[in-house]
């Protein structure tokens, strides 16, 4: 009978053990998920990220400011230390970004998006894929909340876009051709006087114009389909993230008026104002442009050849042709 009663408590003993050590680990379960959160949050922070929109009270900063502030960068290391870099206006408010402001610190992952940063004197927070950076600036007596948004450097929204028959054939200043020529190009310009259309027939491409006008003047009409978050960028446009529906913007910028609108069939347009100058019987320049250059192939047609080079470091060249009207 004391062999049955032990054996009883035996086994009620080894269930007690079982139950216990069952509970064991669902106690530690809460602490492992923890350990998985950690590893993803900080695994989706680690990098490089790049500020893509600025607002003050809720405003938009102008495309002037911009120009400085999206060059702005946020790099987080394995070792749990960061640096954020501010690009700002001069004192003197031109577009001299001679003002950089730089912040360092280290940071603590917590849980799921969720980082406490240290040395860092405004609020930062990692919301989805983004950094939301508020800090507190002064306009005269006023108190304002600036925030600032960034976002992976290689997040798909500043790819080139690969649906695009063309990039943007940029015809910012540079140090290129200055315009010295001693040929007479006098019978060539009056063979190209008047406008001239690509020859394409795909989607906006095909609205592709230039003219050739009295006084030297060109001016180059260029078309796309659509835009995206590196074409805001390139024009100083500060939007939301993810890029909002509905965009309506006119942008000035050197010799170049871009107009982005969403609900156009050619969501982008990019006027330009330049001043050629014929170099011999067959070649046309641009003055202070380099990359691009005309060649009268004959009274009807001319061959545009821009040459660039791509994210990667690469030459690449790419030929258009236009036909007279």
């Amino acid at each position: 009978m004391m062999r049955i009663k032990t054996c009883k408590a035996l086994f009620f003993m080894l269930l007690t053990l079982v139950f216990f050590s069952c509970n064991s680990d669902d106690d530690a379960n809460p602490n492992l998920e923890n350990s998985e959160e950690i590893r993803i949050t900080k695994e989706k922070l680690v990098g490089d990220w790049k500020l893509i929109s600025s607002t003050i009270d809720n405003k938009n900063v102008s495309p002037a400011e911009f120009e400085c502030l999206k060059n702005s960068t946020a790099i987080f290391n394995q070792d749990d230390t960061y640096e954020l870099t501010f690009l700002k206006l001069g004192s003197n408010s031109t577009t001299l970004c001679s003002r950089t402001v730089t912040q360092s610190g280290t940071y603590t992952v917590i849980g799921l998006d969720s980082v406490t940063f240290f040395n860092f004197d405004s609020e930062i927070e990692l919301i989805d894929d983004t950094l939301k950076i508020t800090s507190k600036i002064t306009n005269g007596s006023e108190e304002q909340d600036q925030i600032d948004i960034f976002i992976r450097s290689d997040n798909s929204e500043l790819a080139e876009n690969p649906d695009e028959e063309t990039d943007d054939v940029e015809t910012d200043e540079t140090d290129g051709d200055n315009g010295d020529n001693t040929f007479d190009g006098t019978a060539v310009i009056q063979k190209i006087l008047g406008k001239w259309k690509i020859d394409s027939d795909q989607d906006c491409l095909q609205k592709n114009t230039m003219e050739f006008k009295a006084q030297s003047v060109f001016e180059f009409i260029q078309h796309k389909k659509t835009f995206n978050r590196r074409d805001l960028l390139n024009y100083n446009v500060s939007v939301s993230y993810p890029l909002p529906e509905s965009i309506n913007a006119t942008i000035f910028k050197g010799n170049d008026m871009v107009v982005f609108d969403t609900s156009a069939e050619c969501q982008f347009i990019k006027t330009s104002t330049l001043e050629y100058v014929v170099k011999d019987e067959k070649t046309i320049v641009l003055k202070n442009i380099s990359g691009l250059k005309l060649l009268l192939e004959d009274n009807t047609t001319i061959k545009l050849i821009y040459t660039f080079t791509d994210s990667d470091a690469n030459e690449q060249v790419r030929e258009f042709v236009y036909n007279k009207l």
